[in-house]
């Protein structure tokens, strides 16, 4: 089979940041691999925002966007491509409508002391300056890497310069169930802002917690890095 491979956009990050090439950017400290929408910034709730004005309406059925939008007037399922239309007006206007997630910034200010930290977040690339900005304004000024598809690739990049415990910690279950399945050695952690979308994921097989509590997934995250982590 095939290895899969980060796109090029997202390894001309690696390289900046100093993991490929001959860059120099090695974890002494225990890392976390941190997802942002619905981990740091809310998605759900202003992406139904920007699906009323737009004339769609969200039905939590299941985890996932795509087949559960329908037009308000017709009741007709709203295609892939409307959906994806509806999602680039929100990132285009994260600034604006993306709230921080309660105690985020906090908690990570307090992992910090000990974690090094690292955004990795599924969007296209043309927006990640803007959130960049919008992240460094709340005080997160931690590195960010855009990503398309499956994030196992960079994972084990960032991986290869680390020899300490790392934890990913993701909203989404199959990002989750492809870490666990496709690299070896990183703790996860489930965290989803949104308590109904929470709940609709279900249990993560693997997964150290499920919460949408930054406190409790601080408490959690150093347990298993900090504080039972090997150091291998």
């Amino acid at each position: 089979m095939k290895k899969r491979t980060a796109d090029d956009q997202t390894l001309n990050q690696l390289e900046e940041l100093g993991y490929l090439g001959s860059g120099s950017h090695n974890h002494e400290r225990p890392l976390l691999i941190c997802d942002v929408d619905e981990v740091i910034l809310h998605l759900v709730d202003p992406f139904v925002e920007v699906l009323q004005e737009r004339g769609f309406e969200l039905k939590s059925h299941s985890f996932k966007l795509t087949g559960n939008v329908f037009h308000k007037d017709t009741g007709e399922e709203a295609s892939q491509q409307e959906v994806w239309a509806g999602l680039t007006q929100l990132f285009e206007e994260q600034s604006n409508r993306q709230g921080i997630v309660e105690c985020a910034a906090e908690e990570l200010g307090d992992l910090n002391e000990q974690i090094d930290i690292v955004f990795l977040t599924n969007m296209p690339h043309e927006f990640g300056d803007i959130r960049r900005s919008y992240l460094a304004q709340n005080g997160m000024t931690y590195p960010l890497i855009t990503n398309t598809g499956s994030k196992v690739p960079a994972i084990e990049i960032m991986q290869s310069r680390s020899q300490k415990p790392i934890g990913f910690i993701d909203d989404t279950p199959k990002n989750l169930e492809q870490v666990r399945d496709g690299a070896s050695d990183i703790h996860l952690f489930h965290f989803m802002a949104n308590e109904e979308f929470r709940q609709l994921a279900g249990d993560i097989d693997g997964a150290h917690f499920s919460t949408g509590h930054w406190p409790t997934a601080k408490t959690g995250i150093l347990s298993v890095l900090v504080e039972n982590g090997s150091g291998t």
